[in-house]
C-alpha cells in the first residue's frame, strides 16, 4: 500500500517506473553537501532503499549548501539527514552509520547496493574511494569540483569504467574556492539525475 507521498509521486511516475526506482538501493559515502543533497533529490524522485555512511557532525559552516538546520549543530550527519528523508517518506528503508570509511572496513558497506554515491568533501579520500571501487560492477557516481566563486567552469559529465564523474574537475576546496550553495547543490542535482537516468535504462548523458 502507497502512503500520502508515493501517492502523489504517482502522479508523474507510472506504476512500473516507481517500482524499479524503489527496487533500488543507493549506497552514499559522506552526507555533507554533495551526499545530504544528493539523497534528497533521491528520495523526492521516489527512491527508498539506502545505506548512508559519514563520521562527521554537523557545524555551523556546514549549513551553507548542507540539508542541516541551525538546531541540528552537533548532531550526527548520518542520522540526522536519515530522520529527514523519512519525513518526506516515511517508510524508506535506510541503513546509516556514524564512521569513517577506510579500505579496511569497506567491504562492510554498499553490498547489495546497485550503485554507490561518492560524495567526501576531501580529494585524497575522494581518489581512495574511487580506486577502491573502480573495478567494481557497481556504478559508482562521484562529485568532482563544484566549489569556486569567480573562477567558474562548465560542470561536465564523464564517464571512465563504472565511474561517473560529475563536474568542473578543478575547483575543489582544498585548491582555495569556497563551497557555496549554487554549484554544489547543481552538482548534486546532476549526480542525482544519472542515479534516476541508469536505473530506468536511459542513457546518462552530459
Amino acid at each position: 500500500m502507497m502512503n500520502k507521498f508515493e501517492e502523489g509521486l504517482s502522479k508523474y511516475l507510472n506504476k512500473d517506473q516507481l517500482k524499479v526506482i524503489q527496487s533500488q538501493k543507493i549506497g552514499i559515502g559522506g552526507a555533507g553537501g554533495l551526499g545530504s543533497n544528493v539523497a534528497m533529490i533521491l528520495v523526492r524522485t521516489g527512491f527508498k532503499n539506502f545505506e548512508i555512511i559519514d563520521q562527521d557532525v554537523i557545524e555551523p559552516s556546514n549549513l551553507n549548501r548542507q540539508q542541516f538546520f541551525l538546531n541540528e549543530i552537533g548532531q550526527d550527519k548520518a542520522f540526522t539527514l536519515t530522520r529527514r528523508l523519512r519525513k518526506i517518506n516515511p517508510d524508506a528503508n535506510i541503513i546509516s552509520r556514524k564512521i569513517q570509511w577506510t579500505e579496511t572496513n569497506a567491504n562492510e558497506f554498499f553490498s547489495d547496493c546497485a550503485m554507490i554515491i561518492e560524495a567526501f568533501d576531501q580529494v585524497d579520500w575522494k581518489y581512495r574511494f574511487i580506486q577502491h571501487y573502480q573495478n567494481t560492477l557497481k556504478p559508482v557516481i562521484s562529485g568532482n569540483g563544484m566549489a569556486g566563486l569567480f573562477e567558474k567552469k562548465p560542470m561536465t559529465v564523464r564517464k571512465l569504467g563504472n565511474i561517473y564523474f560529475v563536474g568542473d574537475n578543478s575547483t575543489d576546496t582544498d585548491s582555495g574556492h569556497p563551497p557555496l550553495a549554487p554549484r554544489v547543490t547543481a552538482c548534486a542535482a546532476k549526480m542525482a539525475e544519472i542515479a534516476l537516468d541508469l536505473t530506468l535504462g536511459i542513457f546518462p548523458g552530459p
